[in-house]
């Protein structure tokens, strides 16, 4: 969250230099050339995304995976183990990450050369969702396995 806050309070001015210099960087990496009368952060990457945008996600893929973890730990406090306290754990981080995405737009409303935009929202609820989605997955198997297959009566 505080990494998310940090890039959000830079001006619109830092917030270009930092996505330019690191969309500059990838590009090399990748062996992407920056076509003329572009900035490194305009290049489209991947499926049409430009580096703000998979910035976005990532940043909300962390978030999610960590809020997951935070949700599934506190949950234990008074649900029994199984798919349905995993489930349960999803959907708190899913609506934990879209507040924080919607407040977090909101801040950035009142940074100098920043604006809010539901865009980013979406492109945050799309890395958070797909973190949560895969470990809630993989979480899910594991209980069912640890189950022999069975399903408990507490799943």
């Amino acid at each position: 969250m505080a990494v998310i806050f940090i890039f959000s309070s830079q001006n619109g001015n830092i917030s270009s230099g930092v996505s330019n210099g690191f969309g500059a960087w990838l590009l090399g990496v990748l062996g992407i050339d920056i076509p003329p009368g572009q900035t490194a952060s305009e290049v489209v990457i991947i499926f049409g995304l430009r580096i703000r945008n998979i910035a976005h996600m990532f940043l909300y893929a962390c978030l999610g995976a960590g809020s997951y973890c935070l949700a599934q730990s506190l949950s234990g406090i008074k649900l029994p183990s199984g798919v349905w306290r995993a489930a349960l754990s999803s959907l708190c981080a899913a609506a934990f990450c879209l507040f924080y995405a919607c407040t977090d737009e909101l801040h950035q409303y009142f940074v100098p050369g920043r604006s809010a935009a539901l865009r980013d929202v979406m492109f945050d609820v799309i890395g958070s969702a797909s973190a949560i989605a895969v470990i809630f997955a993989v979480h899910a198997a594991i209980i069912c396995l640890g189950a022999g297959g069975r399903r408990s009566k507490n799943d």
